[in-house]
């Protein structure tokens, strides 16, 4: 299979023993090239040919053959005269005197900024400053919001003396004593002068002279001006989230229009966060496509302070990612190095950690005997747990040996308060030779357990540019992750297996003896094993887990004649996990007899270790052409290349004598020793074509054609195409007349076809053989193997197309501003699996291209900003909806407990008897049909919906959703001069759970018992009572059958984060040596107001249980310096 593949494809042998050498050498010659270019600057050449052309339009194709900035006053340049030239590949020195020569405006060149202002009497040499005694003036600088604005060039008027402002908005410059004029000018804002005078500080206000949108995003495989974008993207800007406590990326997520976060518990060392882009569409996998700098790449293995900007992919804008892009494509930019801006900033955050909601359990140990033997009588029987005498002993007991008769709250035990601090450093700064961001990053957190519960995590991040020539650029970035978290040592899955202990942990179990061994439960309880203890299983045996992984890429820019541009990059991303797992001889105590019993009385050990190799090249060719000073056209096409190697190897040994070793040569019993290892090609094509008329009429064409290994060689390629077109109305004459209103209006539509390759097995198109299938021939046992699951060959790609209408728009330059987008979504060749008939034996069906899913929804998102004075603030808000609907499953009906996925309702759907109250009486009782004969007053009525007066499966109605049709998020941000505070608040709509399992029922599996059951059950006295009467949930399974009764609705609004900040001021900043240092305070998940109250809302979708690590909410502080 790979033979063919490789072959058709290219000789890629590099990738394995010399790719190791390729990447050193190259990163080393990087590093040395760098410092050598850090003394020198690039002399850029340009080729033109303009005649009777306007000075906007030159210096327009100057910036893209050159990359540089162009900062003036667009008033001087549009009243500038005409330019005639015939430049071929001249210095862009003689280029721009050219230009200047005859007009009254002079420019200066900083860094890559080119700054244009009006031509003054006399320009000093730098000769003649350095014979003035200088001096030194700072202040900020910020937009009529009163934010501060980020690289803003202010120069000394006359001079080539500059500076800019840093992302504070703070400047300092040196300046001549006498009177002095510093000239402001940001892209987007109207140039400022301002005269020094005699001041040390001088703080302006820049006016917007047009909105943010010549901001640059990232789009696949390149960027485009946030104005020329034609697909439907959400961008997050990380300052955005700066100096908030986040543990992993999908917590900063949260808000970010057209995604559904779903952060279900905050455990330790790991993101368990789910992320789908706009709904789910398919029966399989639906988590999006994550790229770090280009690269597929773990979300969790990057430190949230290391990221730039996240952008997402929601339409046909993330076809050009083909066959894995079905689900949307999240592209994460690390951050990089500003040329003429050096700076060293550290950050620090220490935070206090509780559970956001808990159960309500009765932990009162008298009561919670009581209750059970409430229960147990209203089931009618007579035998109880819990004798009166007994209990009467046991409260006397409490009294004076509480250690013998315990009336424990287990979440007091083994609950604490967490602690996480958080240290980041970075080093960054750079010239026209060469850009770098060095950074750094440490964590250390405690969670909620007592023990067995904490994760530190070491990173670092290095991006690096250089120039070195005018034609030519290299760079490379890294990303190393190191983690190390440990979990409690029993069970499968660790923590999850633990929450489902102390779920069914009942008040009456010992913690420990007056001489400090374990304790277990106290008075005999059917259902129950005595030597449970909930501290030992968190103190006692080893889990530790230590993944460390590492992001390696080296790119290269040429640039090729004709305004062609070569982009190569190279990259391997490479994981080593490793775990070990000692689970001991467990012995706890009667608290009263101090017998010994054992939870667990042999002991064993498992070592799991994983190795992951994931190579990747790509390389484009770019060109883009401003043609007859109206039709800007590009085209980039490129090629791609990946391969996924996987090893994991687990050995696992018992029989150990005690717990002092645990290694696995330590054990004697059963050894057994399991791996395997696979391999994934994905080879690729891909392309875009650009076309704009004057900015004002947009077109963009892209495609992907994917050769994947997962299928067989006739269905292994695919081809991916898309379309967008975007219609600038603000551009036309027509609406001149209301271009003082609103400043920009752009529609937009898009249509794509895109792959999911995710949902399909390495090797799903062969039949599995399997080992060890011994058969009986002549009553003797002969070893064999057998074909347990059909292959299929004729399988190929999920296939999602994506339609797409969308407007943006910004009304008073940008004081308002907003976005619409409506989509509809279907993908079709569902994967699968189909059942065969019983009689061909053991094997498992085949997986097939069958199904068909509709997503449809729109999207909201409303800004708006202004400033009085020195307070300014910010009000943002998005709402999205979507309806998931199954529209052909060759009809089939797929159920699976509660839930069900059938034609012409949504995936996963919940499938539930429905609920008509509680009978009051006996009467009503007799004249109703009833689930059997046990039922009385006080227990939960059912409809017969197909009225043939047994209540059963054919009841049932399909209801309810646990995918949220609504998500939404606004936030409000204010600032009074070295103040602010920003809240953000999050939110669902339109989904349900059904909680399930221990303390969701009441004593269920020999579990506990919450306190409502104690003041909100029916009772002959309390007839209008929530619940039905109170029983165990398996002594009287009628009122506890799959019903809509027990469905609750899961929509919350949560206060995500509340943050204030403050400056410290100028002076202070001056005389501390320091550019800026603020102090602040985090608030995140303080409140969340919900109708579900058991537990905290934003759970896991794909378990109803209760047996996950909480939610967390989390009171923070610290600081943020730079120097």
């Amino acid at each position: 299979m790979y033979k063919k593949l490789t072959t058709k494809f290219c000789d890629y042998a590099l990738f394995y023993l010399p790719l190791k050498r390729i990447f050193m050498r190259l990163i080393v010659i990087l590093l040395v090239v760098g410092m050598h270019l850090s003394a020198f600057a690039v002399a850029q050449k340009v080729t033109l040919n303009h005649k009777n052309a306007e000075l906007a339009t030159v210096l327009k194709e100057i910036k893209k053959q050159t990359g540089y900035n162009f900062l003036y006053d667009a008033d001087a340049i549009n009243k500038a005269s005409k330019i005639t030239l015939n430049a071929q590949d001249v210095n862009i020195k003689e280029v721009l005197d050219h230009c200047f020569k005859n007009l009254s405006l002079q420019y200066v060149i900083q860094g890559k900024n080119i700054i244009i202002s009006r031509r003054t009497n006399k320009n000093f040499t730098e000769s003649e400053i350095m014979e003035v005694q200088q001096r030194t003036i700072q202040g900020t600088v910020r937009n009529e919001k009163g934010a501060p604005l980020v690289g803003v060039s202010i120069l000394v008027k006359g001079t080539t003396t500059g500076t800019s402002t840093d992302r504070q908005g703070f400047y300092t410059i040196t300046l001549p004593k006498e009177n002095s004029v510093l000239i402001f000018s940001s892209m987007g804002y109207a140039t400022q002068e301002a005269n020094v005078l005699d001041r040390t500080e001088l703080s302006v206000m820049l006016k917007e002279q047009s909105s943010d949108l010549e901001e640059v995003v990232i789009v696949g495989y390149g960027t485009q001006k946030k104005s020329s974008v034609t697909g439907a993207l959400s961008v997050l800007n990380m300052r955005d989230k700066e100096n908030q406590p986040h543990t992993n990326v999908s917590q900063a997520l949260h808000g970010v229009s057209g995604l559904w976060v779903n952060q279900a518990g905050g455990k330790p060392g790991q993101d368990v966060g789910s992320i789908k882009v706009r709904g789910i569409g398919t029966l399989n996998n639906s988590n999006p496509l994550v790229l770090v700098d280009g690269i597929e790449y773990n979300m969790n293995d990057v430190n949230p302070e290391f990221i730039e900007s996240v952008t997402v992919l929601k339409d046909a804008s993330a076809a050009i990612y083909g066959s894995r892009a079905a689900n949307g494509v999240i592209l994460i930019t690390t951050k990089q190095g500003v040329r003429g801006r050096r700076k060293i900033n550290y950050s620090y955050s220490h935070g206090f950690q509780k559970a956001t909601a808990l159960p309500d359990v009765e932990w009162d140990a008298i009561k919670y005997m009581e209750l059970k033997n409430t229960a147990l009588r209203n089931e009618g029987k007579t035998a109880v747990d819990y004798s009166d005498e007994l209990i009467e002993a046991y409260r006397q007991g409490m009294d004076y040996d509480p250690l013998a008769y315990p009336s424990v709250n287990w979440f007091d035990e083994v609950l604490t308060t967490g602690i996480l601090q958080q240290h980041n450093l970075s080093f960054s700064g750079g010239s026209d030779a060469i850009t770098y961001n060095l950074a750094a990053g440490y964590s250390n957190h405690d969670g909620i357990l007592i023990a067995a519960n904490n994760a530190k995590r070491y990173s670092i991040n290095m991006n690096i540019t250089a120039n070195i020539s005018d034609k030519f650029k290299i760079g490379g970035n890294f990303i190393g992750n190191y983690r190390r978290y440990t979990e409690p040592a029993q069970g499968a899955d660790a923590t999850d297996y633990y929450f489902n202990r102390l779920m069914r942990a009942l008040p009456i179990y010992g913690t420990y003896l007056p001489d400090g061994r374990y304790a277990n439960l106290a008075v005999t309880t059917p259902s129950r094993s005595g030597a449970e203890n909930l501290i030992q299983y968190l103190k006692e045996g080893t889990d530790i887990h230590t993944p460390q992984r590492l992001l390696a890429k080296v790119f290269a820019e040429y640039q090729l004649p004709f305004h062609i541009n070569y982009n190569f990059n190279i990259a391997l991303d490479k994981l080593d996990g490793y775990s070990h797992k000692f689970e001991p001889i467990l012995v706890a105590y009667n608290p009263q007899t101090w017998t010994p019993g054992y939870a667990q009385a042999n002991a064993s050990a498992e070592s799991y270790n994983e190795n992951l190799i994931h190579p990747t090249i790509y390389h484009s060719l770019d060109w883009e052409q401003l043609i007859g000073d109206k039709h800007n056209l590009s085209v980039m096409l490129g090629q791609s290349y990946e391969r996924y190697n996987r090893r994991t190897i687990t050995a696992r040994t018992e029989g150990y004598f005690d717990n002092t070793l645990e290694d696995l040569n330590a054990g004697s019993l059963n050894p057994k020793v399991s791996g395997g290892s696979s391999e994934d090609i994905l080879a690729s094509y891909f392309g875009r074509l650009g076309y704009d008329y004057q900015e004002k009429y947009l077109l963009e064409a892209t495609f992907r054609y994917d050769g994947s290994s997962r299928f067989a060689p006739e269905k292994r390629w695919g081809f991916f195409p898309a379309m967008l077109v975007g219609w600038r109305i603000d551009k036309e004459p027509f609406f001149e007349y209301l271009s003082n209103k609103i400043n920009f209006l752009k529609l937009r539509g898009s249509v794509g076809t895109m792959g999911n390759q995710q949902t399909v097995s390495l090797y799903g198109y062969m039949n599995t053989v399997v080992l060890n299938q011994d058969y009986n021939f002549n009553d003797m046992i002969s070893s064999g193997a057998a074909v347990t699951s059909q292959g299929n060959p004729n399988i190929t790609w999920e296939r999602t197309t994506t339609y797409n209408a969308g407007a943006d728009f910004e009304v008073n330059n940008g004081k308002f501003g907003g976005s619409l987008d409506i989509y509809k979504r279907r993908t079709v060749d569902i994967l699968r699996a189909v059942g065969i008939p019983g009689q061909v034996g053991a094997l498992a069906g085949p997986i097939m291209n069958v199904g068909v899913v509709d997503n449809k929804g729109y999207e909201v998102l409303l800004y708006h900003r202004s400033a009085v004075g020195a307070f300014s603030y910010k009000l943002n808000g998005s709402v999205g909806y979507v309806t998931n609907k199954v529209v052909d499953l060759d009809g089939e009906t797929i159920i699976n407990g509660r839930r069900i996925i059938k034609e012409g309702f949504p995936i996963d759907a919940y499938y539930l008897l429905e609920a008509d109250g509680i009978y009051q009486n006996i009467e009503e009782v007799q004249n109703s049909v009833t689930t059997s004969g046990a039922v009385k007053p006080g227990y939960i009525r059912y409809i017969d919906h197909n009225n043939d007066r047994v209540i059963d499966g054919e009841d049932r109605v399909i209801i309810g959703s646990s995918i949220p049709r609504y998500t939404y998020s606004f936030g409000l941000d204010v600032s009074y001069k070295n103040i602010s505070l920003n809240t953000f608040f999050q939110g669902v709509a339109g989904v349900n759970i059904y909680p399930t399992a221990n303390l969701a029922f009441p004593f269920n599996n020999g579990a506990g018992v919450t306190k409502e059951w104690e003041t909100d059950a029916w009772t002959p006295e309390h007839r209008n009572a929530r619940l039905p009467i109170l029983t165990t949930a398996t002594g009287a399974t009628e009122n506890f059958q799959n019903s809509t009764f027990w469905l609750k609705d899961a929509s919350y609004l949560r206060l995500k984060n509340i943050q204030v900040n403050y400056r410290l001021p100028k002076d202070w900043l001056t005389a501390l040596s320091l550019t800026n240092l603020t102090v602040f305070a985090n608030g995140n998940n303080l409140f969340t107001f919900s109708k579900f109250k058991m537990f905290d809302p934003e759970k896991n979708i794909g378990k109803d249980n209760l047996y996950e690590y909480p939610s967390l909410k989390t009171y923070s502080f610290g600081l943020n310096v730079t120097f």
